[in-house]
């Protein structure tokens, strides 16, 4: 094609007057936000927030391949310091975010220096993408399709964001679930997806639900068998302790295959034990015999040895040979003072220490 034909020249008059344009906004940027704090009393504060607003209109009407060319001319100054960037990072995230926010999940992936991304700081611009659209301005379809832009660093370092502002109220963590389950396509996406399902589960670990209203979500999920494994991976911590024993024969009726289920039962009654022993021993007297009240006595056991070894016992014996009875057994000698003669005689009696 002739480079001198009339449309070829037409498109590089344009195409020079775009980069003029970015220029000159660039260089009213530094403008603003470097001479005016180099000399404060050279402007008023009134006409500073008039400069700052007709700079942000500016902003708005770049689309984002000017805006690309505007955080290129931005990134090469010298005179980037942190001020400058701060204030920069303000227009890509009250700016440029709301208006193309697919758009800067892509370039800040593939340039995150330019974004400040990568610098120490815990709260980048791309952090407040997924903050503003999943909380702010709810809209999971732009976190999931902006982390789909991003490279498996970034998506590893940022979904987590999504559960943290979206999980406010069962339908909005139902809602997180769907759109998650969508961006899961590789494997090691949906290693991710299990990662944040605890969270989906059982809500904020600051605001522990009540038993109907999580296992009721949990019903309505339909977690496949794996899911339920990653969901109530740490539960002990999610849960309410006075709901243990409702938690534990959910966990027996439950889909959670039978050796992670007596897991998540050990880890529950431990936790139980610390904090109401005895309502643990009224738990396991009364419970008929099942593979996680086995596991409940075997944590219980371990747990109240240091200070009633008589009635932990007692618990221990009732265990068959096996690995609850070696847990619990090698649970309570760890917990012995090392070369002490109780150690000794401890691991001399049950095989412990070799």
């Amino acid at each position: 094609m002739d480079p001198d034909s009339p449309i070829n020249i037409e498109r590089r008059k344009a195409e020079s007057a775009r980069e003029k344009k970015v220029k000159t906004l660039a260089r009213d940027f530094f403008a603003i936000y470097l001479d005016a704090a180099q000399s404060p009393d050279s402007v008023s504060s009134e006409e500073l927030a008039r400069l700052q607003e007709e700079l942000k209109s500016r902003l708005e009407a770049l689309d984002p391949s000017e805006i690309k060319l505007f955080m290129e001319e931005c990134g090469n100054n010298p005179d980037l310091n942190a001020q400058a960037r701060q204030a920069l990072d303000v227009y890509v995230q009250k700016v440029f975010i709301v208006k193309y926010p697919i758009e800067m999940a892509r370039m800040m992936s593939q340039a995150p220096k330019q974004f400040g991304i990568g610098d120490g700081k815990s709260y980048d611009s791309f952090s407040h993408l997924i903050y503003y659209y999943s909380g702010e301005q709810p809209d999971l379809q732009i976190v999931f399709e902006s982390l789909s832009e991003a490279p498996p660093e970034f998506q590893s370092k940022y979904i987590g964001l999504a559960t943290k502002f979206g999980t406010e109220s069962p339908s909005q963590r139902a809602e997180l679930l769907e759109e998650m389950r969508y961006f899961a396509v590789t494997p090691e996406q949906q290693e991710l997806v299990k990662g944040q399902l605890g969270e989906l589960a059982f809500g904020r670990p600051d605001a522990k639900g009540s038993f109907i209203e999580l296992t009721d979500w949990i019903g309505s999920a339909n977690l496949s068998s794996d899911e339920l494994v990653a969901a109530t991976k740490g539960m002990q911590d999610k849960v309410r302790v006075g709901e243990t024993a409702q938690w534990l024969d959910w966990l027996a009726k439950s889909d959670v295959p039978d050796e992670i289920a007596k897991e998540r039962a050990f880890e529950l009654a431990t936790r139980w034990t610390e904090t109401d022993y005895q309502a643990v021993g009224q738990w396991l007297n009364k419970s008929p015999g099942s593979p996680e009240k086995t596991a409940v006595a075997s944590a219980y056991a371990a747990k109240v040895y240091p200070y009633d070894p008589e009635n932990a016992m007692k618990w221990i014996q009732t265990l068959p040979q096996g690995p609850d009875r070696i847990k619990a057994l090698e649970t309570i000698y760890q917990g012995l003072p090392k070369d002490s003669d109780e150690a000794e005689a401890f691991a001399s009696e049950f095989g412990r220490g070799k």
